[in-house]
This record gives C-alpha cells, structure tokens and sequence, in this order.
C-alpha cells in the first residue's frame, strides 16, 4: 500500500518524482526489449497506482504500488474486467462509473473521477481516479491506462471542513442575535436574524446596503471612529443602546460588539447586535414613571402647604362675613347692601374653600396616602342617605329622584364608608347640577346575571355629554360641552369619584347622548358583595382580598 502523502492538518509535507531524460535516451537504440524493461522499471518504481487496460477494461497489467492496495497477487486480478477486481467489487456505484469511463476512454477520451474501495481492500481508501487512452501497441490493439492517487486523507480533511464550514454557518443563521460584517460603509455579510431586526424579508435585500441607511445620521460620525480605532488594531466596549433605521424608517435601540477580522485577504468589521428596544423603552418608561412619580410628591407637598397657608386666611373670611351678614351690632341693623355684599363673600369663600379641599383630597389619592377603612355598609340605607341628601340640594328644580334595588336580601358592599359617600355624592351631584327642572335620577343597584358583579348606576334626564368628550370628563379641572357657560364647578368631582371607585377595584364607565341623559356605572367585584340582613364584621387584614389590600396601601 502506497505511503500517503498528506498530514491530518492536510498540508503536504513531501512529494515522489520520477524523470525520464529523453534527451539522453536513445529509445529507438535500445530496442524492444530495452523499451519494454524500461517501461517495466517505472511502471513497478512508480508510487502512483497504475493498471493497464484493454480496451473492453480486462486487466492486462497491475505494478506493484496496485497491488499494495489490498495485499493482492496478480493473479487475483489479471484477465479480470476491472469493475470485477477486488478493488471495487462491491463498492456502490463505482461500477457503473468504471463501465462509461472505460467506455468514454476507448473512444479516446480522458476521464477522471473519485472512487471508493470496496470491501475487500480493508478500510475504505479514496482514489483519484483517470482513465487515459494510450498509444496502440505493435499488435494494434487499443490500450487504457489507469491511474489512481490515493486522496483519503485529503478527501477527509475537506468533508471536515465542509461539515465545520456548515456547522458554522448553521450556528450564524440559528443566532437569534444579528451578525453583521462591513466595510468601506458597505455591508458584505449577515445573517438572516440581522435582515428581521430591521425588517428585511431576506438577507439579499441587505447585503451591499450602505451603513449610512441604517446609522441615523446623528451616530454616524461616532460610529466611524469607533471603525476606525477597530480598523487599527484597537478595541472597544459594547455600544449601548444604539438607534438604528429599520426598512420602514422606525428606529430600533441595539447594543453591539464589534471586532476587527479579515474578510477576502482585507480587514473587515463583524459585529454582534443585539435587538434591545424592549429594555429601552422599559428603561424609558422607568425613568419617566419615577420622574411622575416625584412630580407627584411635589405636587402633593406644594397643594399641602398651599391649602393650609389659604384655608386659615379664608376661614377668618368667612367668619367676619358671617358676622357682617347675620344681624345687629351694638343695636344698630346691618345695612343691607353690605349684607348682600357679605353673602356673596361668603358664597365665593366656600366655593374657593371646596376647590381647595378636593385638590387637597385628590393629590392624597394620587399620592397613595388615602388610607382605606374597608366595612360591610347596608346598601340600601346608604342610597336612600344619598337620595334624601340630593333632594334637599334639588328642591328648587323639582327633581324626581328613585332608588332601585334587586329583590331578595339586603345587599352588603365592602367599602370604605366616607370614599363610598363621596363617591356617589359627586356623581349624584353632577346629575342633580345639569339635569333641567323637572327631570328625573335614578340611583340603582343590581347583581350582574354572568358573574355576579355589583353594578351602582347613576343615570340622569341631563343635558348629556357629546360623545368625544366622554373621556375628558375623568381629567381634573376638565368641564366640558357647555358645562362651564350654565354651572359652577372645580371640574374634581369626577376625577375624585373615579379614583375612589378604582381604589376599590372597581371598573367605571360612562354612557352619554347628548340632549338625552348620562348613564355613570360602577362595577365592584364579586368578593365585594354579599347579601344579610345586618351588617358583617369589618375584615381583618389577613382576611382582606389581597387585591383590595395592594389597591389601598399603594
């Protein structure tokens, strides 16, 4: 068996040459036998594999670096076709092969191709295999010539490095993370999760792009000296955060690392980027979250602080008014202008005084420092406390005023008492402030027939509230449609009920035609209600929904 001439690495480390001086040589002068010993010294000196064929493929011929190949005598394989030797005998698909090159090589063609061993041989070897027609010999017959060199190793160290050239490439395309390699402001590689980070259906549609479509124009001038410290030889820390234009024009936030390589004999850029647009809008909301949260703080110090310097002066106010306006004063009667002027003092003071307290009770449920006393209240009694208290504040409109229950045993809501009165005070208000003479409130309560939600509903005859106002309505200081031409008001009541209803759990919804009514719904959750006949015993901590405890101590 020849002695390869490859190393695993597959360099080569040696080569055999064999020369014939033709100059030298006097073939014609030696004769037949001289020209056929010769033949024979190289034909066996040779360490290339060579059979001599006839022209049907029968073996005629084997030198001795053949025969090494499978320890083989001559007489193994002389007079047999070639295809049939112990070679290739049941090696797959390399008699066929042997078949049409010997076929092509007698119609005077070269072929050359790769063939296993068979069996027979030991260990599989891979030769590089050619098939030559030579010169007809004296009695005319066609000749073929075999040549074969052994390219195991070779062979083995090039599927090596496909199948390392394809684990490589498999491990690029199945990295969620982008990987990009550039040059002179051009893209030469990425790989297929890079093209999706910027939208791109396929890699082609990247590929040649020039950097400036994806660098935002503000990064550039940073992003080419960063090329240029990698490109000498430097290094740099991840880029954090950097946009990045994606094919519709949005921007994506991405870190990258980025490293010097040599692509096709030239230094190139080749960089990691990662998508994290995700963290730095989260990062953003964060920040921005803290930043309310603070302003809050400072909102609610500076209401605090406003409300105690204005409600003590405005207090004394409305005291000496109140003194101005209700009688004599050392026997002699007040005159009734400054009487007039006295109740309108008055009437300005307490309005001021109200704006005050509900920006003052606002920022505390902002702030989260609106502590909560959660109790089971008898609904009925409470609605009928509010119904009386709103006919009193409606006697000059001539209001027709209801409650609505649903029939069985009372209902119980786990409520703190003063949010839940204020609640539907300032609801009920509102109804009772636009709701023209002679029109009709209703306050109602049912049990909702799918889960079993506590439903409280003030509905109203009112003026109504145009459909593209129904959200405004919950911002503070918001009075809308013709609200503020006919009623006075801080435009707090709603944004106060709102928050006492959510602190509950509570969802809210508002239904409004103009001209028509407004429809305010409160839905309290189910392990809010409960039915009896006398109030249950206020629940303790531990016993408290721990979603009501997390709304409350926010």
């Amino acid at each position: 068996m020849p002695r390869r001439r490859w190393t695993r690495s597959g360099i080569v480390w040696g080569c055999l040459m064999v020369a014939l001086d033709s100059t030298a040589l006097d073939l014609p002068a030696l004769g037949a036998a001289g020209a056929d010993r010769l033949f024979l010294s190289y034909f066996n000196s040779t360490s290339q594999v060579l059979v001599l064929l006839d022209a049907d493929g029968t073996v005629r011929a084997a030198n001795r670096a053949a025969l090494r190949v499978g320890d083989l005598t001559a007489e193994q394989v002389l007079g047999l076709a070639l295809w049939d030797t112990p070679w290739w005998r049941g090696s797959p698909g390399v008699r066929e092969r042997l078949i049409s090159a010997v076929q092509a090589a007698g119609r005077g063609a070269t072929i050359r191709f790769d063939a296993a061993t068979g069996p027979e041989t030991g260990a599989p070897l891979v030769f590089d295999l050619s098939v030559t027609p030579i010169d007809p010999g004296a009695d005319g017959a066609i000749r073929l010539m075999v040549e074969a060199r052994d390219v195991t190793e070779a062979r083995d160290i090039e599927q090596a490095m496909r199948a390392n050239e394809q684990r490589l490439r498999d491990m690029v395309e199945g990295s969620v993370q982008g990987i990009v390699v550039h040059s002179g402001g051009r893209i030469l590689f990425c790989n297929t999760a890079y093209a999706q980070m910027l939208g791109y259906p396929s890699v082609l549609d990247v590929l040649s792009m020039e950097l400036d479509r994806i660098i935002p124009e503000a990064g550039r001038e940073q992003a080419n000296r960063a090329w240029s410290i990698l490109l000498a030889g430097g290094k740099l820390p991840i880029i954090r955060s950097t946009p990045n234009i994606c094919c519709d024009g949005s921007l994506i936030h991405v870190d990258v690392l980025a490293r010097r390589i040599v692509w096709d004999g030239q230094y190139a850029i080749q960089a990691t980027v990662v998508d994290v647009t995700a963290q730095a809008k989260a990062a953003a909301a964060e920040a921005a979250r803290l930043a309310a949260e603070a302003a809050s703080r400072t909102k609610s110090a500076f209401i605090a602080t406003m409300s105690h310097e204005l409600r003590t002066p405005l207090n004394a106010i409305l005291g000496f008014a109140g003194m101005i306006a209700s009688g004599d004063r050392d026997g002699v009667p007040p005159d009734p202008r400054h009487a007039e002027y006295a109740g309108d003092i008055m009437v300005a003071a307490n309005h001021l005084l109200a704006v005050i307290n509900d920006m003052l009770h606002l920022s505390k449920i902002e702030a989260g420092r609106l502590t909560l006393e959660p109790c089971w209240i008898p609904l009925e009694g409470e609605l009928r406390q509010i119904q009386r208290i709103a006919r009193g504040l409606s006697r000059d409109k001539n209001l027709s005023i209801e409650v609505e229950l649903p029939p069985g045993e009372p209902l119980l809501l786990l409520a703190d008492e003063r949010a839940l009165r204020q609640l539907l005070l300032n609801i009920v208000g509102n109804a009772v402030k636009f709701t023209p003479h002679g029109g009709d409130i209703r306050l109602v309560a049912e049990l909702d027939r799918h889960d079993g939600r506590l439903v409280l509903s003030v509905t109203d005859t009112g003026m109504g509230i145009p459909e593209g106002d129904l959200e405004r309505i919950w911002r503070p200081f918001e009075q809308v449609g013709r609200v503020q031409d006919h009623q006075n008001g801080t435009g707090l009541g709603l944004s106060i009920a709102r928050a006492l209803a959510e602190l509950h759990g509570a969802v809210v919804s508002v239904e409004s035609k103009l001209g028509h009514g407004t429809a305010f719904r409160f839905r309290f959750p189910v392990d809010h209600v409960a039915r009896g006949s006398a109030p249950r015993p206020a629940p303790s901590n531990d016993e408290m929904d721990e979603s009501v405890a997390v709304r409350v101590s926010r």
